[in-house]
This record gives C-alpha cells, structure tokens and sequence, in this order.
C-alpha cells in the first residue's frame, strides 16, 4: 500500500508539468485562453476576422465582398507566409448545401471566392502549411458579415486573373506579377 501511495504522489505532481507541454507558453508572449484544437481564439485577430486554433498554428478567417480570406498566424498572433501552402475551404450555405473552393495563396494569406448567390454560414477549412495538415471550423459566418463592415478588393492583378483581388498588396496567386492599387 506504501508503493502505490508514492506512486499516487508521484503521478499528482508529474501532472501539471504534463498539462503546461500540451500548450507551450513563454513569458512575455500572448497567453492564450483555449485548450482545444478549434476554440475560438481569446485575443482580438490582426486582420478582424475570427481566429481559430489548429495544430501548433492558428488560421484566421476573413469574409469580404464575394471571397474568404485566410491567414496562418504563429503562438504570438503573427502572420507567416503562406507561398507553399495549399488548401481547400468546404462551405455551407444557410440553405444547407455545400460546395468546396480552393484557397490560393495572395499575398500573406490564402483566398478563395465565394460562389454567387450563396449566403454562407459555415466554412471548414484545411491547409497544408509548413509541414503540416492543419484544419479548423468556422461557424456562423453570414451574421458575421452582415454586422462587419465589408471592405471591398484595394489590389488586383494588371492581367484581371481571377482570384488576384486582395486588399493588401502582394503578388498575382496564378501569373506572378505585383498587385496593383486599384483606382
């Protein structure tokens, strides 16, 4: 009975150290208040969209006129590049009915469009980043939207490609030349 007391012992104080590897935190850095892969994320997002967790990294999405936006972001909320990343977006409309888009990358993040006409509730996202498979949930989209301000494409492609519109500057995802400031 003494063994098995010690060993109880043992296994309480070797168990907080076990919880603090599963979500690694340095001091001086963003805390983060979630536990579980997908949890909504606890801080504001960089690019005011919803932050989600997924593996090691975290995705933001962002809803724009016709198209998803999508950023891989590290533990400290900062955006990583994403020119060898690819993925898919799965999407659920309000009406219940789905339809899969590629994300391509533009940029600092990943874009895909959102097929006209649908009104969009819910996206499920994965990506190939890194190294890594990584996937996330996004849920209640459409109310979102509609009580966000929508901004509209700043930048697209001189050769009109399509999926090259972005509202930031950086590359055409298809031919490779610069984004321009559209007038």
């Amino acid at each position: 009975m003494r063994i098995s007391s010690v060993l109880a012992s043992a296994l309480l104080l070797a168990t907080p150290l076990s919880i603090v590897a599963q979500h690694s935190y340095t001091p001086g850095t963003a805390a983060h208040g979630h536990k579980a892969a997908g949890e909504t994320h606890a801080h504001a997002s960089p690019h005011g969209g919803t932050v989600r967790t997924a593996g090691k990294y975290h995705l933001e999405l962002v809803q724009q006129a016709g198209q998803l936006q999508v950023y891989l972001l590290d533990d400290n909320e900062k955006t990583l590049p994403v020119t060898r990343a690819t993925g898919t977006a799965m999407l659920l409309s309000a009406a219940g009915k789905t339809s899969s888009v590629k994300l391509l990358p533009t940029g600092n993040h990943l874009v895909a469009a959102v097929p006209a006409g649908l009104t969009l509730r819910t996206a499920i996202v994965s990506l190939n980043a890194n190294g890594s498979s990584l996937s996330a949930r996004f849920e209640k989209i459409d109310s979102k939207a509609k009580a966000g301000k929508v901004a509209a494409a700043a930048y697209a492609c001189l050769m009109n490609c399509e999926g090259s519109a972005s509202t930031n500057p950086g590359s055409c995802p298809k031919c490779g030349m610069a984004l321009v400031k559209k007038s």
